[in-house]
């Protein structure tokens, strides 16, 4: 198989002393909805695209059996690995690099007080300021925002909204996956909400209610923040299950993200780079139905959207398919008897491997190995049948 490289280059991306290092706690992701399993799997991110930097993932991420399938797919991960089993191995393995000089980078904050200031390549209060969605406003003007205003428990329990609107987490816990994000399109599903954050009222010190703004696209765009310039490259279109709640990406070679949206993108990255912000970023922009670029959401972190976005040119010019659509099933049984399944939509070309992870390389394994990538079609009726195709590859 050819090579498969990156749109941009790992120097474009991040330092060369810097590591990643995913493997957080729960508290640090209680606004995730996430389980101790996630937390190792977190280490699973940006395979063949930090290449030459330090990596500190779990052995069920990156053993020889997964890099032998990056590997026939075309993709060289050529980094710096260290392997670990349990939590304390993976803390050991950062003090080691802390200790040469490394820097972290993380898609959520590691634990308070483990690591000096000096071994995080973002600071974790930048990290924070940047990611909390009521500080939006300070990262680009009002004519790209929905309307917002930040209310505490008490005022939301007498509040009774007038029109549509959405209700977020505010404060500086890491958020994701719209996990903490509510659709308010009627008032039943604001009563439900309501009661959702005040039964978490000690984890979410306040809610941030934005006017609801209907979009005919919304994108996920990637940053590449560097110390002297923001890069844009490009914008994955986000597919929803419901309103609100993603379901995955969609990146069309005939349809390019457009100029506005890239130009937004990068005016709020150069904010961000300015403020000390350094590595990739991702961001949730929608077109309303007057034209408007919408920023929504902030996500100064790897989204789920990055690898796809820059393996998408590569891959779609190696196939000759304009289109890649995100795919991730849960499959069981041996993972060998998985990778060989694998292997001929590999060869094929129409199928390009992202993340897997290995559980029963896990101790709290549930029996399901994860497979993540995005399978190619002409069309995006070709790509969802592709994904239809590998699906039921998969899981018979």
């Amino acid at each position: 198989m050819s090579p498969l490289l990156p749109a941009l280059l790992p120097d474009q991306l991040y330092p060369a002393n810097a590591a990643y290092m995913g493997r957080t706690n729960l508290f640090e992701t209680r606004m995730l909805g996430y389980h101790e399993l996630q937390l190792d799997i977190a280490t699973s991110v940006l395979m063949g695209i930090i290449n030459g930097r330090a990596a500190i993932r779990h052995e069920a991420a990156a053993g020889p059996e997964i890099l032998d399938l990056f590997s026939r797919a075309g993709i060289k991960v050529d980094e710096e690995i260290h392997l670990y089993q349990t939590e304390a191995e993976a803390r050991a393995c950062a003090d080691r690099l802390a200790k040469t000089g490394h820097q972290f980078f993380w898609p959520y904050p590691l634990p308070a007080g483990y690591y000096p200031e000096s071994a995080h390549l973002v600071s974790p209060d930048l990290y924070r300021r940047l990611n909390a969605k009521q500080n939006i406003a300070q990262l680009v003007s009002q004519e790209h925002l929905a309307n917002q205003q930040v209310m505490s428990h008490e005022m939301l329990a007498a509040y009774e909204p007038t029109s549509a609107i959405c209700l977020k987490a505010a404060g500086d816990a890491a958020t994701g996956f719209g996990y903490a994000v509510f659709p308010c399109l009627d008032r039943a599903a604001f009563v439900k909400a309501r009661a959702w954050f005040q039964e978490r009222q000690n984890d979410i010190p306040a809610i941030l209610i934005e006017e609801w703004i209907d979009v005919d696209r919304c994108w996920c765009v990637g940053l590449a923040i560097s110390e002297t310039q923001t890069i844009c490259y490009g914008g994955a279109e986000q597919m929803f299950s419901t309103p609100g709640k993603q379901s995955g990406s969609i990146v069309d070679s005939n349809f390019s993200f457009p100029d506005e949206g890239a130009s937004l993108a990068v005016k709020v990255g150069e904010a961000a780079r300015k403020l000390g912000f350094r590595g990739i970023a991702g961001l949730d922009i929608g077109r309303s139905a007057d034209g408007r670029f919408i920023l929504f959401d902030p996500n100064f972190r790897i989204a789920s959207s990055s690898s796809q976005l820059l393996f998408h040119p590569a891959a779609s010019l190696r196939s000759g398919l304009a289109v890649s659509q995100s795919f991730q099933v849960t499959p069981v049984g041996d993972f060998k008897h998985v990778a060989q399944k694998l292997h001929g939509p590999i060869d094929e070309g129409w199928f390009m491997p992202t993340r897997f992870f290995n559980v029963a390389k896990h101790t709290l394994s549930n029996g399901k190995h994860m497979v993540s990538g995005f399978v190619m079609g002409a069309d995006r009726e070709a790509a969802s049948h592709a994904w239809k195709k590998l699906q039921e590859m998969l899981i018979s």
